[in-house]
């Protein structure tokens, strides 16, 4: 076995072992017990952080400038995005597109624009912001709401309408960021309708269904982990709009579901956006005195940090994996990650063992970041799907990973950039209450 084929080797065991791992539940605490804060915190105090340097504000500035222009440059003129290309001439993309990503990515340009205006950087949250509310926003009148439809001719593929519950929360957290920075700029009517679409999606207990589907039976089971906290950081978004209690007992039951269920189970996923609508809840409760079960809430995303984390304790395969949050360099899977991390850093104790981990995880992401963006050319300020390929043993899954290696998607450089954002507002130290 030459060297190249035993380090690709080397990978994929590593792969398989983190999978597993991540499959089974398996964490320091056991794969069966219910989570203990305390083991969390022992754990923690054990282990000394990763040596880390601050990013230089320069450089941060720079990327977040590069990765707006670059969707400046792939946003049409009808608002629509370029959402897939590939760096490489000889891979061409499959026309695809996905509205929720479109969302997020005026969430994150709203992000930009407030930490770095342009009036380029308003232009495309505008025109984007008309792209969907003309194709997608869909008055659901059965119902009394409003969804966020992903009509064929966009995504190219057909089948019975359906309204995701993530869907009307990005769609719900774009407007209302956008509104937040410049009233009167969206429908507060709108707005409403997608937040009721999620409250008829939460069930008393505060969990979910995860979409709507009027041809279907109606309400259908959740299967993305990741939409209960997109839904209720768009709820919160609104909240600091248009205050309603109701938006703010729905966001406390939700995470209070979420919390208990994932204690009960010893384990939780990468939820970085259940972690971002908890800095927003905690901003809201501190500010306006607002009685929540903190305890609780603060051990759940303990709990996430923790599985974030996990990786960071294994030495990189290569020395460019340095800093990333994932096992092959995935870009971005760190980048999410780092939006997670960074919400609890406005949160988290300054005296609890794990925040060393997770200030130095976000120093050294963000620089892998910023060493994986692209730097010049057509694609300049765009976000590839891993900062590198992998040694090509000859075999398929390498071959398939190193085509997709050079890819670039809106969501890539919409969570690089939303990060970037949130790094350069910890690092200047501005509240939760400014940003």
């Amino acid at each position: 076995m030459n060297k190249r084929t035993w380090l690709f080797a080397l990978v994929l065991a590593a792969l398989a072992l983190a999978a597993t791992s991540l499959h089974v539940g398996v964490t320091v605490f056991g794969s069966r017990a219910a989570f203990d804060p305390d083991a969390l915190q022992r754990y923690y105090t054990s282990h000394a952080a990763k040596p880390a340097q601050p990013v230089d504000a320069q450089a941060v500035k720079a990327g977040i400038a590069s990765a707006a222009g670059y969707l400046w440059r792939f946003n049409l003129p009808s608002g629509q995005f370029v959402y897939l290309v590939n760096m490489n001439p000889a891979v061409k993309p499959a026309p695809d597109y996905s509205m929720l990503r479109h969302a997020g990515t005026i969430y994150s340009l709203v992000m930009a624009n407030a930490v770095m205006p342009d009036d380029a950087t308003l232009q495309v949250i505008d025109r984007s912001l008309a792209f969907m509310r003309g194709c997608c926003i869909t008055r659901l009148d059965d119902i009394k709401a409003v969804g966020l439809a992903e009509p064929p001719e966009i995504m190219r593929v057909d089948g019975p309408p359906t309204y995701k519950l993530g869907g009307a929360g990005l769609a719900l957290l774009a407007m209302a960021s956008a509104e937040s920075a410049r009233p009167g700029t969206v429908s507060v009517d709108e707005m409403q309708g997608l937040a009721a679409l999620g409250h008829f999606l939460q069930r008393r207990s505060g969990e979910f269904y995860g979409s709507f589907m009027p041809t279907q039976g109606g309400r259908q089971p959740l299967q993305v982990v990741f939409y209960p906290g997109e839904m209720m950081l768009g709820w919160l978004s609104l909240y600091e709009v248009q205050p309603d209690p109701r938006l703010l007992e729905a966001s406390i039951k939700g995470l209070e579901f979420l919390a208990r269920e994932r204690a009960s189970e010893g384990g939780a996923p990468s939820d970085h956006w259940a972690l971002l609508a908890t800095a927003k809840l905690f901003a809201i409760a501190d500010r306006q005195k607002v009685p929540i079960p903190r305890e609780l809430l603060m051990n759940h995303a303990l709990q996430i940090c923790h599985q974030i984390l996990d990786i960071d304790f294994v030495p990189p395969l290569f020395p460019e994996f340095e800093g990333a949050l994932t096992a092959r360099g995935g870009v971005t899977p760190t980048a999410v990650r780092l939006e997670g991390l960074l919400a609890a850093l406005t949160f988290l104790p300054a005296d609890h063992p794990i925040r060393p981990h997770v200030e130095s995880a976000a120093h050294r992401g963000i620089d892998f970041l910023l060493r994986a963006q692209v730097k010049d050319g057509e694609f300049a300020g765009g976000m590839p799907f891993a900062i590198m390929a992998l040694p090509d043993n000859g075999s398929a899954e390498a071959r398939q990973f190193n085509r997709q290696q050079t890819e670039i998607r809106i969501d890539y450089v919409q969570h690089a950039l939303s990060a970037l954002v949130q790094y350069l507002w910890w690092t200047a130290g501005v509240p939760p209450a400014l940003r």
